[in-house]
């Protein structure tokens, strides 16, 4: 039988999981609510939720180890979670030792957006060459901003395991405080939470997924896609990377304007570089993007 993987992605609405093969393909996707991970012990529903998909499809004897991304940060020795918001039961504990007690498997986490680039790079690997860059990055517009950084070969971390929360970097002026208790975070104005709430106080009737269709010309439309370039400019600027990633619930709506995206991040980039030689790949995500990027790195763990 062919070795498999269990992939998990765990976000603020949804869980979705998937077996995934070594050649990258992803089987019996499912995506369920995660309402009941934020309730009482949710690793312990985490585990019942693995458990009953393994029996479901009859892969218990196939797969050799599971990977969970995690919204929020984890410490550099990937077995606990610092902060998640969305996940507070997850937090300040052992969590690897405690899923791996429960499914009798090898556990890897790591932090979904390091997922989500794994997954990219996957994907674009028979397009691009990437044997020779020294670094990657991922930025993900979606509620708000996340990203990840892939250097030398390993995604980087940082000393304490929480490189990567650009999403986290102050706008200035900007006094409203985020869900993580810091006041002035990018992902406040950069992601699709605001962009809601502008089409609710400007716009309201129009659907959030019409909105770059119908008002794309609107100053506060186009302020909007303005700041989400801020975060690519810093990356730029400060890394030069070989290359960005950009993608994410926002970029995937329709009549998304990527021209001005680009426009705006490289104006405010150095000049002439890396203004002139960024190289920002426009993709687009599925649902079982994180699943994917989670069920690889779980091969790449299991081999190390």
């Amino acid at each position: 039988m062919k070795p498999l993987t269990i992939g998990i992605d765990i976000g603020g609405t949804h869980l979705r999981m998937g077996a995934v093969t070594p050649e990258g393909e992803v089987l019996h996707f499912e995506r369920t609510s995660s309402q009941r991970l934020r309730e009482g012990d949710g690793p312990s529903h985490l585990v019942e939720a693995v458990r009953a998909y393994l029996d479901r499809h009859a892969l218990t004897e196939q797969v050799e180890a599971v990977a969970v991304g995690i919204p929020g940060t984890v410490s550099k020795e990937k077995r606990q979670v610092f902060s998640a918001p969305y996940l507070s039961g997850f937090a300040g504990f052992d969590l690897k030792a405690k899923l791996e007690e429960g499914l009798g498997l090898p556990v890897f986490l790591d932090r979904d957006a390091n997922f989500l680039l794994y997954s990219d790079m996957h994907r674009y690997q028979s397009e691009i060459d990437m044997s020779h860059m020294e670094m990657m990055v991922g930025l993900y517009f979606g509620s708000a901003v996340a990203n990840a950084f892939f250097i030398h070969g390993n995604f980087y971390d940082g000393a304490s395991g929480v490189a990567g929360e650009i999403g986290h970097n102050p706008l200035y002026g900007l006094t409203e405080r985020d869900v993580c208790g810091n006041t002035g975070c990018a992902g406040l104005r950069c992601g699709g939470k605001y962009l809601e709430r502008v089409i609710a106080e400007d716009f309201p009737g129009i659907p959030l997924h019409e909105i770059f269709l119908k008002k794309i010309d609107e100053p506060r439309i186009r302020q909007f896609v303005k700041d989400m370039a801020i975060p690519i400019t810093q990356v730029a600027n400060i890394l030069d990377p070989d290359l960005i990633f950009i993608a994410g619930g926002v970029t995937d709506m329709p009549g998304f304007p990527w021209e001005l995206l680009d426009k705006a991040a490289r104006e405010h980039m150095r000049h002439p570089l890396p203004a002139e030689t960024a190289r920002l790949i426009f993709t687009r995500h599925s649902r079982e993007s994180g699943v994917l990027g989670a069920g690889l790195y779980a091969f790449l763990r299991r081999g190390a």
